[in-house]
């Protein structure tokens, strides 16, 4: 037992001189390895961070897998899933709207909607917004007005295209698949480009849809007076409260039965701009439309100018 402590002893002093003799050189070979650790996370970090999101919408390539991928990471559509939507396994990446258009060079936004694949507990169904705000990681001082994401449940996206509702079927129609089975986005085609819609049906639908409306619209003014939440919710759920008002009102002028291209036509919302007999609520109908689709500040459009036109429609004869 004497001799195991005195040979460990030894063993320490030997180490311990061993240390002393060489101490520069280990402290250089620490300082070096703790360098290259650092370089190669950084690399790593670069490597794998999405790309700024206004720099991939400048050089679009919608031929490019890679760029779709950056531009998924960018959106940080799994991250919103994994979040919010745990339940669903899979996507479909649309993009839709004016920067789809062939004819349109130079678009304003762009309109992004993922379709979620899966079985949701207890049945439910989601809809949920994400356009780009000020708190948004995916938003910044480039993009922040440029980039709209809806996350919608692919079934309940189905049913209100094949009721007839005009946004779902204008993305059918017009909308680009990026990510995504296409199998999936062919069906939705397949299903909606020879259906004939009832309008009776098409109208009770609009109806609980415009009461829905209607809610949303009461509560984020409430929430606007009494929390001091941000106007803009309140001007883009009054936007929907309104067109789909406008909406209404020419259903119930179409023949008994509709066709797809009938209900497309009434998603180009600023064909309603001729609707209003009053120069005033035209105008103040305008720029609430062309906030929305960010050609006009926020700030040229009031709370009250929504109002406004609100108790105008409510008097408009049908």
């Amino acid at each position: 037992m004497h001799e195991i402590i005195t040979a460990s002893i030894e063993l320490m002093d030997a180490i311990k001189l061993w240390a002393q003799t060489n101490f520069d050189g280990i402290m250089v070979s620490i300082i070096a390895a703790v360098i290259l650790a650092l370089i190669t996370r950084v690399i790593n970090y670069i490597k794998n961070k999405p790309k700024e999101l206004n720099e991939l919408l400048k050089y679009e390539n919608f031929n490019d897998i890679h760029w779709i991928e950056e531009l998924d990471k960018s959106l940080e559509i799994k991250d919103t899933m994994t979040r919010n939507f745990p339940e669903y396994s899979d996507y479909l990446l649309i993009q839709y709207g004016s920067s789809v258009e062939a004819n349109n060079k130079l678009p304003q936004d762009y309109d992004f909607i993922v379709l979620m694949l899966g079985i949701p507990k207890e049945g439910r169904r989601y809809l949920h917004n994400k356009g780009t705000t000020g708190m948004d990681d995916v938003s910044s001082k480039e993009n922040i007005n440029q980039v709209d994401i809806v996350y919608r449940d692919y079934l309940s996206f189905l049913y209100a295209a094949s009721a007839g509702m005009p946004y779902e079927n204008s993305v059918i129609v017009t909308g680009k698949l990026l990510k995504g089975q296409k199998g999936y986005f062919q069906w939705l085609k397949n299903i909606t480009q020879n259906h004939l819609y009832d309008r009776d049906f098409l109208i009770r639908r609009f109806e609980d849809k415009i009461s829905a409306e209607k809610q949303e619209f009461q509560k984020c003014l409430f929430e606007k007076q009494k929390f001091k939440h941000e106007k803009y919710y309140v001007i883009r759920a009054g936007y929907y409260y309104i067109t789909s008002l406008l909406q209404l009102n020419h259903i119930k002028k179409f023949d008994k039965v509709i066709f797809q291209n009938d209900v497309v036509a009434l998603s180009k919302v600023r064909m309603f701009y001729e609707d209003f007999k009053n120069e005033n609520i035209k105008k103040k109908y305008i720029q609430l439309v062309e906030c929305l689709k960010r050609n006009n500040s926020i700030e040229d459009i009031s709370i009250q100018d929504i109002t406004d036109t609100l108790h105008e429609l409510e008097n408009m004869e049908n």
